[in-house]
């Protein structure tokens, strides 16, 4: 979270409600979002993202991701998402649903080769990086926050 652009009081998508999800969750309930919305398709996830501080959880297999982060951010999208997953249509969805200079973050480790298309970047000022490596107190944070 330290590297991200985050700051408090922004609205956040979170793809992928796994255990780096929730870890994401927590760091950002401590940090001041103000809007923490999760994609998982997998109920049991989306419990736990739930239960552990998403202010939203979508289907993203029975609503648009897209859509409903617009709608969830005065029609702008969120500040910043991060990408949880190492999907496709969840890093297609999150650089939609960022707004026109927000952020998407990296966290996930991808197994399958993956697309990004510069002009979707380019023509809103949108912003790609990767996050893989943590300081010492890192996790702290997030223990603390439980």
């Amino acid at each position: 979270m330290k590297i991200s652009p985050f700051k408090e009081g922004d609205a956040v998508l979170i793809l992928g409600g796994g255990p780096i999800g929730i870890a994401v969750i927590l760091a950002l309930q401590a940090k001041g979002a103000s809007k923490i919305i999760v994609s998982e398709p997998s109920k049991r996830r989306q419990e736990y993202a739930k239960k552990f501080g998403a202010h939203y959880v979508i289907d993203p297999t029975k609503e648009d991701v897209v859509k409903r982060c617009r709608e969830l951010c005065d029609q702008q999208g969120v500040h910043v998402a991060y990408d949880c997953a190492g999907v496709q249509v969840g890093l297609d969805q999150a650089v939609h649903a960022t707004r026109a200079r927000g952020t998407i973050v990296n966290i996930a480790i991808w197994e399958k080769t993956c697309t990004i298309r510069p002009n979707d970047l380019t023509f809103k000022e949108r912003k790609y990086m990767g996050v893989a490596t943590f300081q010492n107190g890192d996790f702290q944070e997030v223990i603390v926050s439980l």
